[in-house]
């Protein structure tokens, strides 16, 4: 039985398909046993034809009409034999070790239920370092635009939430959580399925020795359901969420308080996270930099009061 099965939804784009599984097949695992599913979603151009050229180097669930990302993992996930299901998007080009790093994180840390990995964009900086949650409750990458070698984007870590582009979790686990929710339509599907399995108390990793290229959202009507997707994970989710992105920056030291003593507190903020807009007027900045503060805080005692709540449950089980 492989260890992973790599599932790999595509519609259209046959050349980037192409140029995805090429990638793969040119440097297998090394330290696993794997199988490769593509999902063609009714794709309309030469796909199919392409698809062929790899016998049977690549197996292929055929859809006759297009359903979108969830359905199509699911799918894949239905005739995987895999112990691991990794779904891997095919605007993607993966380095090699790539899934060696992810096996061996996920055997490492067995209370990790979901392992993502490092994505790249073309120009080498970061794409996918993990995920966390705003200040206005939405999903949003940490690290975006970092350099790749920036000490930030190499620890591997707990996190909320991992990007489906590439996403290892055990199929024991993903069928048990019903896989992936069919009402998100290319949106939102990873986000929710890591809630979901943060809620029933499994963590969420990311590991930065994965590393992949990642075109990013390049497959035609990427964005058309955008606004339904976020109305449903909005009404699902927001109510159940507090902001978690600041607590990273603050952990990896680019955000800092400094009280000395004194009242207001000072926030020293590393200009490689973000500055100040130089057209604000200065009464402007300070109180921006105020309320950017009590967020800070209450963040601060909020993850306390987790901490605290997390460990008497502990105690009492």
């Amino acid at each position: 039985m492989p260890v992973c099965s790599v599932i790999i939804p595509v519609y259209g784009l046959a050349e980037v398909t192409r140029q995805c599984l090429d990638t793969l097949l040119d440097a297998p695992p090394g330290t696993c046993d794997w199988e490769i599913i593509v999902v063609d979603d009714a794709s309309r151009d030469a796909t199919p034809a392409v698809l062929r050229r790899y016998g049977e180097a690549v197996r292929v669930v055929t859809h006759p009409e297009n359903l979108g990302f969830s359905h199509a993992c699911n799918d894949g996930a239905a005739v995987a034999a895999g112990r691991y299901l990794v779904f891997l998007n095919n605007d993607t080009l993966p380095l090699p070790g790539w899934l060696d790093a992810l096996v061996a994180h996920a055997e490492a840390h067995t209370e990790a239920a979901v392992v993502g990995s490092k994505l790249l964009y073309p120009n080498g900086t970061i794409q996918h370092a993990g995920m966390a949650i705003d200040a206005d409750l939405e999903p949003q990458h940490l690290y975006l635009g970092f350099p790749a070698d920036h000490p930030a984007v190499n620890k591997a870590r707990k996190v909320p939430m991992v990007t489906g582009a590439c996403l290892l979790i055990a199929r024991a686990t993903f069928e048990a959580a019903n896989g992936f929710d069919t009402r998100f339509v290319n949106g939102y599907e990873d986000v929710d399925l890591c809630l979901r399995i943060g809620q029933h108390g499994r963590e969420v990793h990311y590991c930065p020795a994965s590393v992949l290229v990642h075109l990013e959202s390049v497959s035609e009507g990427r964005t058309a359901r955008d606004a339904p997707n976020h109305a449903l994970y909005s009404s699902r989710w927001k109510p159940t969420l507090s902001p978690s992105d600041m607590l990273f920056y603050m952990e990896d030291g680019l955000i800092r308080l400094d009280y000395r003593g004194t009242t207001p507190m000072t926030v020293r903020l590393s200009p490689e996270l973000g500055v100040l807009d130089d057209s604000a007027r200065r009464p402007t900045a300070d109180r921006l930099l105020a309320a950017r503060s009590r967020q800070v805080f209450e963040l601060l005692k909020e993850n306390i009061k987790l901490r605290i709540r997390m460990g008497s449950e502990s105690r009492s089980a």
